[in-house]
């Protein structure tokens, strides 16, 4: 990552510091994507090995990155015991529901391809339908819903369809992550009732995000 700048440099070292410092054995910590670089399960092995070593329990979504992911069953027999996997699924987390699809790029952004990128915005609203309907059938009273998604889903304070979505379904609180280098003063909002959060590595500084009053209080 650190040809991406110089604020990459020993990044997984300050990732290692920072986790430990933050992250107990019973704490949840939860990561939207792009995890590793490698383009298939042998690649990934090392990042997987080094996100297996540190504490807590990991509840992880794909990036668009994120070559080296196939479907649940595989990825999931993959990962090391205190990964969760979510794709196009949700999880009781005991104090909040967690469920999580990847997202993609949207009509707001000037880069927006409708020949190339219609066909998966599309395809991705449906998978986000299907993973807050298995939300709502395992949420419990006073539960809140969290999701987790790659793509932003808010772009400079304007709704997208996948915002509209989230709203839709009475989520709480959304952490995406996708972008780098530079932010719009907008990406941690509050729309239509879901709070939004940004947890991109750079942007929090290689340090976990604690959305503990986010998601209990």
């Amino acid at each position: 990552m650190d040809v991406f700048g110089s604020i990459w440099n020993n990044h997984s070292a300050m990732i290692e510091k920072n986790w430990k410092s933050n992250v107990g054995d019973s704490d949840m910590v939860l990561i939207p994507g792009d995890i590793s670089w490698g383009i298939n399960f042998q690649q990934a092995r090392a990042d997987l090995d080094f996100l297996e070593s540190l504490p807590g329990k990991k509840y992880i979504s794909r990036g668009n990155h994120d070559y080296w992911w196939s479907s649940l069953k595989k990825v999931s027999q993959f990962v090391g015991p205190s990964i969760k996997v979510l794709q196009r699924n949700a999880v009781d987390c005991s104090e909040f529901v967690l469920a999580a699809s990847k997202g993609w790029n949207t009509p707001l952004w000037d880069g927006f391809k409708p020949s190339d990128d219609t066909k998966l915005y599309e395809r991705e609203q449906g998978r986000m339908h299907l993973a807050l309907e298995k939300a709502l059938s395992i949420q419990k009273p006073g539960q809140k819903l969290v999701y987790m998604m790659h793509f932003p889903p808010v772009v400079d304070g304007r709704p997208s369809v996948f915002a509209e979505i989230l709203a839709e379904y009475g989520v709480a609180l959304c952490l995406y992550g996708h972008l780098h280098g530079s932010w719009s003063d907008k990406v941690n909002i509050e729309l239509n009732g879901v709070q939004y959060r940004i947890a991109s590595a750079d942007y929090l500084n290689f340090k976990p995000l604690d959305i503990t009053l986010e998601v209990t209080s």
